[in-house]
C-alpha cells in the first residue's frame, strides 16, 4: 500500500495543525468530502450518561479529519475541544488543556467544530483518539447545564474519559496493480503435438468456440460469422476480469486453405489488430482453417514503488 500524507509522531503523539471548520470542503451536514473508505460515528457522551452529538472520523489521501457536532435541536452546543490522537491506547484520561490539537470556545457557542491531522501512515494503521469536549444546554439564550464530554467508548471511574479507536481507510488509489499477460488462442487442434501448444480452429459457419490463455484458462469465446461476400467476421469477446494487453498488434490470425503443421510464428500472420477492452472484431477473407492468437491479460494487486 501506499503512503499516504505527512504525519508528525512526537513521544507516540501526532503532532498537527488545527483548522477551523469552515476552511475544510463540507457537505451539509458537516462532514469533509471526498473521503477515503468509509467515515465512522462514535457517540459524544457528557456526564458519562448523556448523548449530546456525535463525532465522526474520517480520512482522505494526506488528512485525518475529526468531526465534533452536537445535537442542537435538543440545545447542546460545544464551547470548547481538545483532542489527541496516539499510535497506542490510552489508558486514562490525558489531560485537555495539554492536547496538541485544541479549540478554546473562540466564536462559540457552536454545533461542528473539524480538526485535521496531517497523515503518514500506512492505510489499515490502527490510531487512538480522545476526543474531550466542553459542552452546554442553551434554552432561551440561558446555560441551563454544563457538562464534561467524551467520544467513543466510555470508560468510567475517576476521572472518566472516552476512547475512541480508528483505523486509517485506504483510498482507491493506495493499491498497485500490475498486469499479468498470457497467450490465447481460439480452441481447436494443435498445431504440433510437442512443444507449442498453439491451437488452430476449422471454419464452421456461425459457430462460437473457446477462447484458452495460458493452455487451460477459459478467457472468453470466439466467433465465427457466416460467409458475407467471401468474407468472415471474427469476433472475441472476453470474460471476467481477462483484457486485451496494452500493446499494439495484440490480435493476430492466419487464414489456412489446409490444416497448418509446424510452430505458427505470429508475428507472421496476415491479419492483425489492436483491440482495447473486453471485445474486438475483424474481417477476414473466407478460409477452411484459421489461427486465432491474441495477446491477453489479468491485473493483479501489487507491491508499488519505493516513491
Amino acid at each position: 500500500m501506499k503512503k499516504i500524507g505527512s504525519l508528525f509522531a512526537v513521544v507516540g503523539l501526532l503532532v498537527a495543525l488545527v483548522t477551523f471548520s469552515t476552511s475544510l470542503p463540507v457537505s451539509a451536514t458537516g462532514t469533509p468530502e471526498g473521503l477515503c473508505g468509509e467515515k465512522q460515528l462514535f457517540d459524544l457522551v457528557a456526564g458519562q450518561t448523556i448523548p449530546v452529538g456525535k463525532i465522526t472520523v474520517a480520512n482522505d489521501g494526506d488528512t485525518l479529519y475529526v468531526v465534533y457536532r452536537t445535537n442542537s435541536l435538543e440545545n447542546w452546543y460545544l464551547t470548547e475541544a481538545h483532542l489527541y490522537v496516539l499510535t497506542s491506547e490510552p489508558t486514562g484520561r490525558l489531560t485537555p488543556g495539554q492536547a496538541p490539537y485544541k479549540w478554546e470556545g473562540a466564536g462559540g457557542p457552536v454545533d461542528t467544530y473539524i480538526f485535521e491531522v496531517p497523515l503518514d501512515v500506512e492505510c489499515g494503521t490502527t490510531l487512538w483518539i480522545q476526543a474531550h469536549a466542553s459542552v452546554v444546554k442553551i434554552v432561551d439564550g440561558q446555560v441551563v447545564q454544563s457538562e464534561t464530554a467524551y467520544g467513543g467508548t466510555i470508560h468510567s471511574g475517576s476521572p472518566w474519559y472516552g476512547n475512541i479507536e480508528y483505523t486509517v481507510q485506504c483510498c482507491e488509489d493506495d493499491s498497485c496493480y500490475e498486469f499479468v499477460d498470457e497467450t490465447a488462442w481460439a480452441e481447436g487442434s494443435r498445431y504440433v503435438t510437442r512443444g507449442n501448444w498453439a491451437t488452430y480452429t476449422p471454419y464452421v459457419s456461425d459457430s462460437t468456440v473457446t477462447l484458452y490463455a495460458g493452455q487451460t484458462m477459459a478467457a472468453g469465446t470466439v466467433h465465427f460469422s457466416a460467409v458475407d461476400n467471401g468474407n468472415v467476421t471474427i469476433t472475441i469477446n472476453l470474460a471476467g476480469d481477462w483484457e486485451f494487453a496494452p500493446v499494439s498488434e495484440n490480435v493476430k490470425i492466419q487464414d489456412y486453405a489446409s490444416a497448418p503443421s509446424g510452430n505458427p510464428s505470429p508475428g507472421l500472420f496476415e491479419h492483425k489488430g489492436t483491440a482495447s477492452g473486453t471485445d474486438f472484431s475483424i474481417v477476414v477473407p473466407e478460409n477452411n482453417f484459421y489461427g486465432v492468437h491474441a495477446d491477453v491479460g489479468y491485473w493483479i494487486e501489487a507491491v508499488c514503488p519505493v516513491e
